[in-house]
């Protein structure tokens, strides 16, 4: 890992406070840092119940068995867990098999107030016990100035991440094809963004299967078997308010990766209610070649709802694949940008696709940073200058491409901070006066943006 040694690397992963439910740390829980023989003291909280210790493994497994707290349920070639209430910690990324469900015991969101807290005592958690807190450490081997070529004075910032690492600074769900993760709620440890995450490559509560790097400069680098997948559903989450800690969270919400294999699309992706609070950095971020994902409210007049991100909120990144039938529709996009102190972020983000819709969103927007935006291009419009942004970077290809905009509103937002948290008014809300969508950057023709 470059300069850091393993030890540097393992101590650089944040251990939050024990939540009331948890008890002392088990060292012998550990399973693949021991297996090399080098545990390190703090990694893995010890759960209350077996039940609650040995889940990944009924997870990654391939059985099904029917008793215990966790059920199973086999239909067909479905493996259906259903989880009780309570707090199940995770140390790592966590394989969810092709072919699985898991349920936790009910919505954790409002239909009413999305931001409304629930009684986490009746909810099933997903807790993260480790979280990155070193500015420095190294997340995706990117150039340590991304914008800017390889040369001796822009190296990577290191050369010599192992996928094993890489799962443990990502703990979350990778979710394999025909898999559902539904009624739960999810607690990050992360308590920044790193450096080598900057231009992105990951972190998601959810993750597809694909590569490290955000363009697969190093293939052996890779999530999973690296491969597409499809029969993807994210149901009724919520994420990062069940800790005390107001700087704790996620890297992400969803994040679908690149994969190395240029013909076949990661395709059939949908997220329904998700609520996430707080993110460090994208709200969700279909990356590479991606077909016919969706992001929507089930119809009930529920909207997913992101707030309080270090960057965009909705984005899709195809750069040039053709990425199309991308839809987000009936959600809510609130103060992007705003965990790295508003130099970056838009409620809705394109960084090259063929087509995709945004439909019914609501965005509720600081005011335009444009005096020390890290993209000064155009007055800072990449900081919340504008709903939707359509960015060039990244080898973005958009002739031919046709994206609409239909009944998207745009708002000025009301907050203020009370003991480290982010608190909105989004009552009476009036419009910014900026433009819905930007696109001062793609000179090539061949684009179609259609606004109504």
């Amino acid at each position: 890992m470059g300069s850091m040694s393993k030890l540097a690397f393992l101590c650089s992963l944040l251990v939050a406070r024990a939540s009331p439910l948890a008890e002392e740390i088990d060292v012998a829980a550990l399973d693949d840092e021991c297996a090399e023989g080098s545990c390190a003291l703090g990694l893995l909280q010890k759960d209350p119940t077996e039940e609650r210790r040995n889940w990944i493994g009924l997870i990654e497994g391939n059985g099904c068995p029917s008793g215990g707290r966790i059920s199973c349920e086999k239909i067909g070639n479905m493996r259906h867990f259903k989880f009780p209430a309570g707090v199940f910690t995770l140390h790592r990324q966590v394989t969810v098999p092709a072919n699985t469900i898991i349920e936790g015991v009910s919505n954790p969101n409002d239909a009413g107030d999305k931001t409304k807290k629930p009684d986490y005592a009746g909810q099933t958690v997903f807790e993260a016990t480790v979280g990155v807190s070193d500015h420095n450490i190294c997340y995706c081997q990117n150039l340590e100035r991304s914008w800017e070529p390889l040369s001796p004075r822009n190296p990577y910032h290191c050369q010599d991440l192992t996928n094993r690492q890489v799962r443990r600074l990502r703990p979350g769900f990778l979710m394999y094809s025909n898999t559902k993760v539904k009624n739960i709620a999810y607690q990050g440890k992360d308590t920044l963004r790193p450096s080598d995450n900057g231009a992105l490559c990951g972190g998601g509560v959810f993750e597809t299967p694909g590569c490290v790097h955000n363009q697969c400069l190093f293939p052996r680098l890779k999530t999973g078997d690296g491969r597409p997948v499809s029969g993807v559903r994210i149901e009724n989450v919520r994420m990062n308010d069940y800790a005390s800690d107001p700087n704790l969270a996620s890297q992400l919400a969803v994040w679908v990766a690149q994969t190395t294999d240029t013909g076949t699309p990661t395709r059939d992706v949908q997220v329904k209610n998700l609520v996430a609070m707080f993110l460090h950095a994208d709200g969700i971020n279909f990356h590479g070649f991606v077909q016919d994902a969706m992001v929507d409210d089930l119809g009930e007049a529920r909207p997913a709802y992101i707030q309080n991100t270090g960057d965009d909120i909705y984005a899709v990144w195809g750069s040039h694949f053709d990425t199309r039938n991308i839809v987000f529709q009936n959600s809510v996009g609130v103060d992007a940008g705003r965990a790295r102190q508003n130099h970056y972020g838009s409620c809705v983000a394109v960084y090259g696709a063929k087509e995709a819709t945004f439909r019914d969103l609501t965005c509720y927007a600081p005011p335009q940073n444009t005096h020390d935006c890290y993209d000064s291009k155009n007055n800072g419009e990449t900081c919340n200058g504008c709903l939707g942004i359509i960015k060039e970077s990244f080898s973005a290809d958009y002739r031919g491409s046709v994206f609409t905009f239909s009944n998207c509103k745009f708002y000025n937002l009301k907050r203020y901070e009370q003991n480290g948290r982010q608190i909105y008014d989004l009552s009476n809300p009036q419009p910014t006066g900026r433009p819905l969508v930007c696109n001062k950057e793609w000179h090539q023709g061949g684009l179609t943006v259609n606004i109504n």
